[in-house]
């Protein structure tokens, strides 16, 4: 692998050289470097099996950009990592023969290079749309639609003061000569900004075929009308048939209004769900309902910030025989608090509620795709000295819809405390140091001996 990245970096600079005679094309490159260490314990709710988690990871993002002018540029990053330290898992290759480490151990030998983008942009002259054609990254509504790379075709328009997009998302084609998988998306929106006022209305729709990908787990594992439970990429049954489905088309409708100037920022972002799964063998048709809303003031006085918000995703009704529990389409990262919403020491996140078995029963989840959960906060941060930054937040979490606990039913997730310190060193190079704890409630888990849950650790990045 060493003599592998030798030659790709070879031949990255022979480019380089070579760039004047490529039609003035220019080459641009960028990236970022980052190394963690993170100890946790109970993330589980308990102290019955050992969870406790000790380590150091890294990870390498390079971006090369290809400019011939501003109507056209050819744009890749690449990821080396997670690689944790000291650690070599190895995986089969696809004849389930050869196996390539991560390249943690010693000599560290490895394939892990992965491909995250890899995308053309390009415009007409005189006109104003441009698009992106390829593998590239989509955020929608702050993460609460859609926040991954998707193979993808973008086309953006910008009107002053309004720009408008419309894209397609290849989410899963598993047979290019079977449909019966496959799951494609289309999404528009309209982005409106004016003075200290912005806004965004936005469709987004999700086919999926013969699937039943985005349906709530806990929908099926507590709903009599599907007995044995369906897998939700293949609605296949633990016999090996499957549940004929007819079709699975989930549509979200999103806004969000946001109002900044110089001392304050406010925003609110609203998503309903709405479409239906149906199938074809008389079962009736269950239709999506969920729904989130989303909102926060930020005030910002001096070197101190101040700020208040939260958000609420509904959960499954259990008087329903709908999906009344807030569902995402393929798919997003929504990152919040630091244990129950991934923070910067994403890696380990709680399970999304277990039963007394302690194995996971999705009554409500929390880091990267909330559902059932609400919650408020609070924090403040401080910028001490130039480079020297204080922060810290309080975060109250509740389940929408009462979950199953030791003492009947409940909605009491916990309380979460989160204290950071960044302290820049030198030429961008950061540090941040993080401590995170959760005083769990009965909400959190069913499971006997139920204990708190704590975090700490250290992320050292240079953005380049």
């Amino acid at each position: 692998m060493k003599k592998r990245m030798v030659a790709l970096l070879a031949l990255l600079v022979a480019v380089a050289i070579a760039m004047p005679a490529f039609a003035g094309v220019e080459m641009k490159y960028g990236g970022q470097f980052r190394t963690r260490w993170v100890s946790n314990d109970q993330f589980d709710g308990t102290d019955r099996v050992n969870d406790n988690r000790n380590y150091f990871d890294q990870r390498l993002r390079l971006y090369f950009f290809f400019v011939a002018s501003e109507n056209l540029r050819l744009v890749t990053r690449f990821e080396v990592g997670d690689i944790t330290w000291g650690d070599d898992r190895t995986f089969p290759t696809s004849g389930g023969n050869a196996r390539f480490g991560s390249g943690g151990r010693v000599g560290a030998d490895s394939v892990n290079v992965e491909t995250k983008n890899v995308y053309v942009e390009f415009g007409i002259p005189t006109v104003p749309v441009k698009a992106k054609v390829g593998i590239q990254g989509i955020n929608l509504l702050d993460s609460w639609i859609v926040d991954d790379d998707f193979s993808a075709a973008v086309f953006e328009g910008k009107f002053t003061p309004v720009d408008v997009k419309i894209g397609y998302i290849a989410a899963q084609n598993s047979s290019i000569t079977d449909d019966d998988e496959d799951i494609n998306s289309w999404f528009a929106t309209v982005d409106y900004k004016y003075g200290p006022w912005a806004g965004s209305l936005l469709f987004y729709g999700q086919h999926s075929q013969e699937t039943l990908v985005s349906t709530d787990p806990f929908f099926f594992n507590n709903n009599t009308l599907f007995t044995p439970v369906p897998s939700p990429i293949t609605n296949r049954l633990p016999d090996g048939t499957t549940l004929p489905v007819d079709g699975n088309n989930l549509f979200d409708l999103g806004l969000n209004v946001t109002y900044k100037i110089d001392w304050l920022k406010a925003y609110v972002n609203f998503v309903k769900n709405f479409g239906s799964v149906d199938f074809s063998n008389g079962t009736q048709s269950i239709d999506y309902t969920g729904w989130m809303i989303d909102g926060g003031v930020n005030v910002f006085c001096g070197p101190y910030t101040f700020n208040v918000g939260g958000f609420y995703t509904s959960g499954q009704d259990p008087n329903e025989n709908d999906v009344t529990s807030f569902t995402y389409p393929l798919n997003t990262t929504k990152y919040f608090s630091e244990i129950v919403g991934g923070g910067i020491l994403d890696r380990d996140t709680p399970i999304a509620h277990t039963n007394t078995a302690g194995v996971a029963d999705f009554e409500w989840n929390g880091y990267g795709n909330p559902w059932n959960l609400w919650t408020v906060t609070a924090g403040a941060a401080w910028q001490a000295l130039e480079k020297t930054k204080l922060s810290a937040s309080y975060w109250y979490f509740g389940t929408a819809e009462d979950v199953n606990s030791l003492n009947g039913t409940a909605n009491d997730v916990g309380h979460e405390f989160d204290v950071y310190l960044t302290q820049g060193i030198v030429d961008g190079l950061t540090l941040d140091i993080v401590g995170a704890y959760l005083i769990t409630g009965d909400a959190y888990t069913t499971a006997l001996e139920q204990e708190d849950a704590y975090e700490v650790g250290a992320r050292l990045q240079w953005s380049f």
